[in-house]
């Protein structure tokens, strides 16, 4: 599958809002159930190649995806562009900036894009993408 980004909507074969069930059968994926997790209950269905996970509600509905490898956008990987780079290439501004601790190592910042959807983690203050969270319309409906 190729990692086709059509904003709010889909990532490749991969539809935001629609129902899990319907990709089950058709993709291999590995399966991390948070679903009793306080802060974000899902169901993490991942792919390996390209690294991708659906992060899934409890109803089984895709609620947004992750893109750790490749992400194609107009024929370019915004993977591995810099922060920058990424916002000329979409005509977009971030609006938020946050500077994360995941693991012990280096923190990772995290911008959102909201005109495209997309959530940009990258390594360094307006550093290298490495990857991008994209979110259907409802993410961002107060």
């Amino acid at each position: 599958m190729v990692p086709v980004l059509i904003p709010f909507k889909q990532v490749g074969d991969f539809v935001l809002g629609e129902d899990i069930v319907k990709y089950v059968g058709v993709f291999e994926f590995s399966i991390n159930d948070m679903s009793n997790e306080q802060v974000a209950p899902t169901i993490n269905y991942t792919l390996s190649d390209p690294e991708i996970t659906l992060f899934v509600e409890v109803d089984g509905i895709i609620d947004f995806i992750g893109c750790y490898e490749e992400l194609l956008y107009k024929g370019v990987n915004l993977i591995g562009l810099s922060v920058q780079q990424f916002s000329n290439y979409v005509e977009d501004d971030y609006s938020e900036e946050d500077r994360l601790y995941v693991d012990e190592g280096e923190p990772q910042y995290v911008y959102e894009f909201n005109q495209v959807g997309l959530q940009v983690w990258a390594k360094g203050k307006l550093g290298v993408i490495d990857s991008i969270m994209v979110y259907r319309t409802e993410h961002y409906i107060d």
